[in-house]
């Protein structure tokens, strides 16, 4: 393999993903959100021994190589469809145990619940809604599906409250092959660049694969985060990999947050703000930090010279797809659309918002749909900085990746590696090779610009790729202030 490779959705990176697993021959340490073991194998040599990365990770244990595997929990009332998919891994591991029969210590699967758990304070003043919510649960799931998918729905006593998880996406293969990003694993994150999918199953998102010393970085970050996490060590310094980490606070009574142990990605990215002369590019979830926002704003009044690209979704997963009208996801939204009022105030004419739709027209008009498209999911999360700097990762623009969950980056300083990034993303959304104007930092936000627009007002077929222009006042009368609750919280 080569020592740099950028892959944009799980068609690229998943396949990548298997033939590194095959080619393990010591460890395999990972850490996701999500990973159903259930999820099928896509490239010809990993098919070649089974069907799912089940079958997978039982061959590497066959051939002797240690798996160590750290899910996150989820708090079992607020989060509970994530909390049983992550007892839904524990019981595949399992499984695992009793056909692959590893040596002891050979197989580790973790679901750890992040030790930061709010305060009293908060607790009492949440008390009375979690508790209806944990009632509805509770009436809803019994019997076995609690006992061996919701394990920690209690019904003996009250709910505490865990504002907290690990959202990181990593992988380091015999301490030598480094996967990192955006992409979790499960069947609900495979797509193509094609995005030909229902736009309720597309997902767009960006993942490397590193051979070098980075892979031992992150190793280090893997070995040591329960215990970082937990509030019993301190993180080790580490130069190309980059976290935001939390811990539980030594005085938690009035608080509901955590105590953040590193935001070395939030201080990163204000940094490149800073020292941006000619374009910010920037691919992300969410966009709802005010810290980033003001940041932005800021690098914009102080550099008349420097530009702005953002590529986002639409709507947020939940609202689009599931018509969520839950209070977190109006509070983000109405977050989100201060945060651009705000960059795009300062940069006028400077900054351009595109979100990818389909191209065909939509069967019907619904929240998923834009330009008369259906929409593309984007997930991606990474940044660059005019030719000299850039980061991919699992952390999104908003408080909550910045200071509360735990969070792995990969940051990229050789010009080769940052070209080769900037290339496949520009592949990915433009269908035909695009003119230098649109390549070049100092040039490219204006054609960009215009293409976007233009797109906006064609009919699907005969737009150039799939960038629309963005709409942040979408659905505004969703919108929600909650006073005194902090923007970390979504």
């Amino acid at each position: 393999m080569a020592d740099f490779e950028v892959f944009i959705t799980a068609e690229e990176a998943w396949p990548a993903f298997e033939r590194a697993v095959l080619a393990a021959q010591t460890d395999i340490v990972a850490g996701f959100r999500i990973f159903d073991m259930r999820t099928r194998l896509r490239s010809p040599e990993a098919k070649a021994i089974g069907e799912t990365w089940f079958d997978l990770l039982e061959h590497a244990l066959k051939r002797g190589v240690r798996v160590r595997l750290i899910v996150s929990d989820f708090d079992p009332v607020m989060a509970t469809e994530l909390h049983e998919l992550t007892w839904q891994t524990k019981r595949q591991a399992g499984a695992l145990w009793e056909i692959a029969r590893p040596a002891p210590g050979q197989l580790r699967v973790i679901a750890d619940l992040h030790a930061a758990e709010a305060g009293l304070l908060p607790w009492l003043g949440l008390l009375p809604a979690t508790v209806l919510k944990w009632r509805d649960r509770l009436s809803r799931i019994k019997g076995m599906r609690r006992k061996m998918r919701a394990v920690r729905l209690d019904p003996d006593r009250l709910p505490g409250l865990y504002p907290v998880s690990h959202h990181q996406k990593v992988a380091v293969i015999d301490d030598a092959v480094l996967y990192v990003g955006g992409l979790d694993l499960n069947e609900r994150r495979w797509d193509t660049p094609r995005h030909e999918l229902p736009a309720a199953e597309t997902w767009s998102d960006v993942q490397l694969m590193v051979r070098g010393p980075e892979a031992q970085q992150a190793r280090i970050h893997l070995d040591e985060m329960l215990a970082v996490t937990g509030g019993t060590a301190e993180p080790t310094p580490l130069a190309d990999v980059r976290r935001t980490v939390s811990a539980p606070r030594r005085f938690q009574f009035p608080f509901l947050s955590p105590r953040t142990v590193l935001h070395e990605i939030e201080e990163d990215h204000l940094a490149a703000f800073a020292r941006a002369r000619h374009l910010i590019y920037v691919e992300t979830q969410f966009l709802r930090s005010s810290i980033i926002s003001r940041a932005l704003a800021e690098a914009a009044e102080t550099n008349p010279d420097l530009r702005l690209m953002v590529v986002l979704p639409a709507l947020p997963e939940d609202v689009a797809f599931d018509g969520s009208r839950e209070l977190d996801a109006r509070f983000g939204m109405a977050r989100q659309s201060e945060a651009i009022s705000r960059i795009q105030q300062a940069f006028g004419p400077r900054a351009t918002f595109g979100s990818p739709v389909q191209p065909r027209f939509a069967a019907r008009d619904s929240a998923a749909v834009l330009a008369g498209s259906p929409i593309v999911y984007v997930h991606n999360k990474l940044l660059v900085i005019d030719d000299t700097f850039a980061m991919v990762g699992s952390a999104n623009l908003n408080g909550r990746s910045m200071h509360w969950d735990t969070e792995v980056a990969l940051r990229l300083t050789a010009p080769e590696r940052i070209e080769a990034l900037r290339a496949a993303l520009f592949r990915h959304w433009w269908a035909d090779p695009l003119p230098p104007e649109a390549r070049f930092v100092e040039t490219l936000q204006p054609w960009w610009d215009k293409e976007i627009t233009r797109n906006g007002l064609r009919r699907p077929e005969n737009r150039s790729g799939f960038l629309v222009p963005h709409v942040p006042d979408a659905m505004s009368d969703l919108h929600a202030d909650l006073p005194g609750v902090t923007e970390d919280l979504v």
